[in-house]
């Protein structure tokens, strides 16, 4: 469901309405040049909002789906409703080329609310962050120790200017 003109966005992270914060990536605005936790957030919104050529576009071309974004783009609304984002770590590797964030996602489906812990990974290339795939975390032992922490979420929203 898209949000209104004075919405806050779906985010959560910024406070600000959807024209102001992750609207304005969807558009063509700004560009996720910052952060990986960009790409995440911009993401988790553009799926709330439905926007599959946005997403594609996020997605580093060789872990993207062959797939229209028109197809896309039902497959998306017919797989439920959006509902938070948290936001729980952020490990980047030293030149920042490299990343991955925990997140849990609350959404409901035709099975009603549901709750995921995610890690994705990202890639720093020509100038921009995109979205690779998901991390396994079975073995949670091999993560990085940044992933349970708010700190590294704190400096990660300070790189994109938001205030927590």
């Amino acid at each position: 469901m898209a949000v209104g003109k004075n919405n806050i966005c779906h985010c959560g992270l910024s406070g600000k309405d959807y024209g102001k914060c992750c609207g304005r990536y969807h558009t063509g605005v700004k560009d996720t040049e910052k952060s990986p936790l960009e790409v995440l957030m911009t993401r988790y919104s553009a799926f709330c909002e439905g926007k599959a050529d946005y997403l594609l576009k996020t997605w580093h071309k060789d872990f993207r789906p062959d797939i229209s974004a028109k197809k896309f783009s039902r497959e998306i609304k017919n797989g439920g409703k959006w509902l938070k984002l948290q936001v729980l770590g952020v490990w980047l590797n030293e030149d920042r080329t490299r990343a991955m964030i925990k997140y849990e996602l609350t959404f409901r489906d035709a099975g009603g609310v549901c709750r995921s812990i995610c890690i994705s990974s990202f890639v720093y290339e020509g100038g921009k962050w995109f979205y690779t795939d998901e991390v396994d975390s079975a073995d949670n032992n091999q993560l990085p120790g940044e992933l349970d922490s708010k700190d590294s979420v704190l400096r990660e929203l300070a790189a994109i200017g938001i205030k927590a």
